[in-house]
């Protein structure tokens, strides 16, 4: 019982630190013969809208790599609600959550009329591309770059 709590309380959104929206389409090579989404290409595309997340912090996996650390992803946890179609427009809101030791995000893909499919959270760590070490915390590159992005959320809040 306290594992079916658990596993439920993963899946109540969290407050983001920061959240970006991205629209993304479903193509033909993504779907099984009965016209809906392969369930394994979800991961698909929680990669795609966390490659546009770090992109909008003008840190991206390129970057990462040239200072000398990769981020790869160690624990993802999905909850499917309702099958993406072929050809389907949805958004994927991408929530940042944790950032200090490594990074967590939160996913919610919606149809355009808003109504929630699928659910997703996912963790990276900082690794050293020379040695393969896992860091203690998250390079200081992106660290400067997530604080900057929340300084200048900040800001704009308050000049509403």
């Amino acid at each position: 019982m306290k594992n079916q709590r658990n596993n439920q309380n993963l899946f109540l959104q969290s407050k983001a630190i920061l959240t970006q929206t991205y629209t993304l389409q479903t193509e033909f090579f993504d779907v099984d013969s009965m016209g809906v989404v392969w369930h394994g290409n979800y991961v698909k595309y929680l990669e795609s809208a966390r490659c546009r997340f770090l992109e909008s912090l003008d840190c991206t996996y390129t970057t990462m790599r040239y200072n000398g650390f990769v981020l790869p992803v160690v624990k993802i946890d999905m909850k499917y609600i309702k099958p993406l179609q072929f050809n389907q427009k949805f958004n994927v809101e991408v929530g940042l959550l944790e950032w200090e030791s490594f990074l967590r995000f939160q996913y919610v893909f919606k149809n355009l009329e808003g109504q929630k499919l699928f659910l997703a959270h996912s963790s990276q760590v900082a690794v050293l591309l020379e040695s393969q070490e896992t860091c203690f915390c998250l390079p200081k590159i992106l660290r400067q770059a997530i604080e900057s992005a929340i300084q200048n959320k900040k800001r704009n809040i308050n000049v509403l």
